[in-house]
């Protein structure tokens, strides 16, 4: 296709103004010739592409070749090669589209009809899957559901793409719309302030252990067909997850999974965690998680030289990070470099199941089954550990996420959207793929009935509301009388009790299950490979004698459970917990058991979650039973807690549990400070803003942060004033310990 004449001018197009390439020599021709543009310029690049030689000449492209053959006013548009199903080297420059400068200039002003159609086509899903949620949240008539079912019958998303776009270019259109947050000076508040006014600068050296599902996980399969074009990826973080899930999903599903009789990587598939800070700094782009401490512990000094983040494989079970990547070993190395170089023990920063890893390491570290470090390793090279929002005994939603593959998120979609995610990832899926993650089931709940009560009751019984916290904190700082009490929106009614922790629905022909009964129904369901890799790895009972815990201290399965392994020989070791509360958790669950009256939603053979031989039920939240008078919301029963874990799994080892000698026998320090949960009402603090409490979002509070350079600074002297708002101790002093 010949290009189309156009008018010519005697002025050259800058190389940084050229629209989709740059020719190779073109600069180096304007410092030679700027004064000698005439209307067969075109002979002239031909013969300075002569004088650099063949080789130069062969290294470029088809469409710098042919860009040295056109006028020199003359800018070439490309279309990307993803707009054809067949792109070649031939389709793609006879797609090329010549214009001038000036025609590039005005069509810079328009908007394109294809970004005006991509821009409609995602407001139009958007909207859609919004309104379908909305109007069709938690209908109980399921009577529509079979015309329904035919729309997703051969539900397939690469299907739905606008003709003459591949599906790789709408999913990366609809990730662009996830952009890293702009930086504000205020991000490095009060990390700044603190610097400038107060003189902070780093004295300890840190180190931070992220939680579960923060750490981005690359593919290094070579050998596996479908993994090579994953190849250093994140199958886990970044919008490439999102492109392997929504379009790939038995590729995906195969990468995330682990072998379920060894615990390690499936033949021919390797997944492993991404390294460095960048690595949980953010999970995808514009969804923060550890960026907000890095930002303010880089505002008065710490750089890459004395801040690490230790990230790790959170689907492996604990002996297992050992096992294949020895994460313990270098995690001691690293420590004791550390020590050696600056001559400071460190501050070891953990959240979430972070916390329950270096609770391991401690224990693993100091034994002769692990790190043959001593009794006095952590001692020597351990300052303080930062404990924020460890789930220290266990989250009941690892239990119901192994049980029947659900969890709130998944109770609270609605029929309509219920109905899609059953058929494109199935309750027998996600419980298969659940069970198969040795690092899942860390955070099973830990003490059984003495701490999550029994059929006559649980230590945190009682109907949670959120404007009690509040208000108990404004006492406790003295902004109002203890007179003031938030309002009885429950009309005297209270919810039932948490100590079933599986409440089976009328008509189940099932008993509610206390936590031990539980665990009973979850070995009888989850089959042989998952049993016999809980055994292997994780004991959740409680050692309540000295006789009992000097025996399960020293036991590898109890070095991931606070109530069968005893602190360190560390006194001098400060332990911090910083925890949110006032924010509704899931504690307890209503289920129900599939009948031939079950709607046919639910009563799928892929959402069978029982076992092969049929012996056991199956079984399901019930999103039917809903009363927000009690705190149950669409099956789950609620309770106080940061949103994620229950406040009696943050808070009681820190309250009442390491104040004992039993599980506390070096005598460390341990000090607790609540923040309670409250909301930015700012539509632009999407993740809840300086005072969020929220399980994840407490990395960005504010106050959590201030304490935390003062740990790192060594500003904290004696230890932070330990500060409390919840009925922690009211809770504890019921705990059967």
């Amino acid at each position: 296709m010949a290009p189309r004449k156009r008018k010519q001018t005697h002025k050259r197009p800058n190389s940084d103004e050229t629209n989709g390439h740059v020719p190779n020599n073109d600069s180096n021709h304007d410092s030679h010739h700027h004064d000698s543009h005439h209307h067969n310029s075109h002979h002239h690049d031909t013969h300075h592409h002569k004088q650099h030689g063949s080789a130069a000449h062969d290294s470029e492209d088809p469409l710098t070749k042919l860009s040295n053959t056109l006028p020199k006013d003359t800018k070439i548009e490309v279309r990307h090669p993803s707009l054809s199903r067949n792109p070649s080297v031939a389709d793609y420059i006879h797609k090329a589209l010549f214009v001038t400068e000036a025609e590039a200039a005005e069509r810079k002003k328009q908007v394109t009809p294809g970004t005006r159609r991509r821009v409609v086509l995602l407001l139009g899903i958007i909207i859609g899957m919004g309104l379908a949620t909305v109007l069709m949240r938690q209908t109980k008539d399921a009577a529509y559901m079979e015309a329904f079912a035919h729309y997703f019958h051969d539900f397939d998303l690469a299907s739905m793409v606008p003709t003459g776009m591949i599906p790789e270019e709408f999913i990366g259109n609809v990730s662009a719309m996830f952009r890293p947050e702009i930086l504000t000076e205020e991000e490095f508040y009060p990390g700044e302030e603190l610097r400038e006014v107060h003189g902070y600068k780093p004295k300890y050296p840190v180190t931070m252990i992220p939680g579960i599902v923060s750490t981005g996980l690359e593919s290094w399969s070579t050998t596996h067909n479908c993994s090579k074009k994953y190849f250093r990826k994140r199958v886990w973080g970044t919008t490439t997850m999102f492109r392997a899930v929504l379009l790939d999903r038995g590729c995906w599903i195969t990468n995330m999974r682990l072998d379920s009789e060894t615990g390690l990587d499936p033949e021919g598939v390797r997944l492993r965690a991404a390294q460095g800070l960048e690595a949980a700094d953010y999970l995808v782009p514009g969804y923060w998680v550890w960026a907000p401490i890095i930002k303010n512990l880089a505002a008065i000094g710490y750089d890459n030289n004395n801040m690490h983040l230790a990230s790790y494989d959170w689907r492996l079970a604990f002996a297992n990070l050992e096992v294949r990547d020895a994460y313990f070993s270098q995690l001691k190395a690293s420590l004791e470099l550390s020590l050696k170089v600056t001559g400071e023990k460190h501050v070891l920063i953990a959240h979430s199941m972070g916390s329950t890893v270096l609770f391991y390491f401690f224990k693993w570290v100091e034994s002769d089954q692990g790190g043959k470090g001593g009794p006095n390793w952590v001692k020597n090279h351990v300052h303080t550990f930062v404990n924020i929002a460890g789930p220290l005994l266990g989250v009941p939603k690892t239990l119901a996420a192994v049980l029947s593959g659900e969890v709130r998120d998944t109770a609270q979609l609605g029929i309509v959207s219920a109905y899609v995610l059953e058929k494109f990832f199935s309750r027998r899926e996600r419980a298969d793929l659940f069970r198969s993650w040795g690092g899942l089931s860390s955070m099973i709940p830990k003490g059984g009935n003495r701490v999550w009560g029994t059929a006559k009751g649980a230590p945190d019984d009682g109907t949670h509301d959120e404007e009690e916290t509040l208000v108990n904190e404004k006492i406790a700082k003295k902004e109002v009388t203890p007179e003031v009490t938030s309002k009885d929106k429950w009309g005297g009614k209270e919810s039932p009790s948490f100590g079933a922790m599986l409440a089976f629905a009328a008509g189940s022909d099932m008993d509610h299950h206390t936590m031990d009964e539980s665990m009973d129904l979850l070995s009888k369901m989850a089959g042989d490979d998952y049993n016999a890799m809980l055994a292997q790895n994780y004991s959740v009972g409680a050692s309540v004698s000295q006789k009992e815990m000097d025996k399960t201290t020293k036991l590898p399965t109890s070095w991931a459970n606070p109530l069968q392994a005893a602190l360190p020989n560390a006194p001098d070791m400060r332990i911090y917990c910083l925890y949110g509360v006032g924010k509704s958790t899931e504690r307890s669950y209503t289920y129900n058991r599939m009948s031939d009256f079950t709607p046919q939603i639910l009563d799928q053979k892929p959402g069978n979650v029982s076992d092969e031989t049929g012996k056991t039920p199956n079984i399901y939240i019930d999103t039917t039973v809903h009363d927000d008078k009690v705190g149950i919301s669409y099956g789950i029963h609620q309770g106080d807690g940061d949103g994620t874990v229950p406040l009696l799994s943050t808070g009681y080892m820190c309250v009442e549990g390491w104040k004992k000698k039993l599980y506390n026998p070096a005598g460390s320090k341990v000090i607790t400070r609540e923040f309670t949960h409250q909301s930015s009402l700012s539509p632009v603090d999407i993740r809840g803003g300086k005072r969020t409490a929220d399980h994840v979002d407490i990395l960005g509070n504010y106050q959590v942060t201030k304490d935390l350079l003062a740990i790192v600074a060594g500003r904290d002297g004696d230890g932070l004033e330990e500060q409390i708002f919840s009925k922690i101790r009211e809770y504890s002093a019921k705990v059967d310990l």
